[in-house]
């Protein structure tokens, strides 16, 4: 039976026992007003009827709230502790227990079908959460061992190298044939390039289990980008380039890791290098721009389509048609955008097909906890 059926069946009767017992009093009040002497007489009997009328509609309200109360809101408040229990204790094993055959027993059987469908879905997700440890575990180890063979192997090259670099740097200062000279100066070279390689794969591999990391000091950007374009124009000079500087007098001090800031640079500009023809030119750019140092690298090479600008940043992938043309394992952006990432900034390349590109970073002018209490103040 329903809980509006028990409601209206309860109320009917009391209000038709209320009828009844009302139209008895007044009948046999009224019937003795026949007798009545004078109309003071007659206000006492109406009034005496109407105080009737009243107790008796409070005793059968009371009854009809009693009961009321004993079949829905007992219940209720039953079934609300039920939930209230459950709720603070988490514990979705538990169930509603709320006997009978109306709405609020249908409702005490949906809450119990939620929380079998909640714990079950619970179990699902714990056994998904272990699955998916498990496979992270496996795929950390995998790294960790991918990382340890790469420092083995850099080990492993950088122990012969150095020799040959330091040989043919001694050979570059006592040589006076010009052959010998040029020998020397190849083999210096090959060395140097083939270093440089090695340290961007030993970084990749600390990057890759955040084991990179940076040592920031205030740096003045104007005097580093200075000797950064010193140090650059003797290669665009030597590749029938030219180099270009487009920075204002003065920039604010900017909070980085300078032998890093000097890598990303240096990355970037030996990519223009290797993408510009002869009679080319190279352009260097820096500006600050909403509390950033924003530095730009611009060239009038061939260019980047679209769909290899996805692929730049990405280890280990040269471009089609680069592999066989140019030195490199392809790791020169991607580290420097771990650097720049590091720095806490952003890198981005714009670039049309046939019309140079524009590779760009920001970071931070000012060091994060500078920031946050300046953030704060506003």
């Amino acid at each position: 039976m329903t809980l509006r059926y028990k409601t209206r069946i309860i109320v009917g009767t009391m209000f038709l026992g209320l009828i009844v017992i009302l139209y008895f009093l007044s009948e046999n009040i009224l019937l003795n007003g026949d007798t009545v002497k004078n109309s003071y007489e007659q206000e006492i009997a109406i009034a005496y009827l109407m105080l009737m009328i009243v107790g008796v509609g409070l005793v059968f309200g009371a009854v009809t709230l009693f009961l009321l109360e004993k079949q829905v809101l007992s219940r209720l408040l039953r079934l609300s502790s039920h939930i209230h229990k459950i709720g603070m204790a988490g514990d979705l094993s538990a169930r509603v227990s709320m006997p009978g055959v109306d709405e609020l027993s249908i409702l005490a059987g949906t809450i119990n079908g939620m929380l079998a469908a909640l714990e079950q879905s619970e179990a699902e997700l714990k056994e998904l959460y272990q699955k998916e440890k498990k496979a992270s575990q496996e795929l950390q180890a995998e790294i960790t061992k991918r990382v340890e063979f790469t420092r083995a192997l850099v080990h492993e090259l950088k122990t012969p190298i150095t020799p040959v670099l330091a040989s043919s740097e001694l050979l570059l200062q006592k040589t006076k044939d010009e052959l010998l000279l040029e020998l020397a100066k190849n083999i210096n070279e090959g060395a140097s390039n083939l270093d440089h390689r090695i340290n961007e794969l030993l970084d990749l591999a600390r990057g890759e289990i955040g084991m990179l990391r940076l040592n920031p000091e205030p740096v003045d950007p104007i005097q580093l980008l200075q000797r950064i374009v010193q140090e650059e124009e003797p290669v665009a000079l030597r590749n029938g380039q030219s180099l270009d500087v487009q920075m204002p007098f003065s920039l604010p001090i900017v909070w980085m890791d300078e032998e890093r800031f000097r890598q990303v640079v240096f990355n970037l500009m030996d990519n223009a290098f290797k993408f510009t023809p002869a009679g080319g030119k190279i352009t260097l750019k820096a500006r600050e721009e909403s509390d950033n140092l924003v530095v730009e690298v611009q060239d009038t090479g061939r260019g980047i389509s679209a769909e290899n600008q996805q692929l730049l940043f990405e280890p280990y992938r040269p471009l089609e048609g680069d592999r066989e043309r140019l030195s490199g394992l392809g790791l020169g952006l991607s580290l420097s955008k771990k650097l720049v990432e590091l720095h806490g900034g952003k890198i981005w390349v714009k670039s049309e097909k046939g019309k140079g590109s524009t590779f760009a970073f920001s970071i931070p002018i000012k060091a994060p906890d500078e920031k946050n209490k300046k953030d704060e103040k506003i």
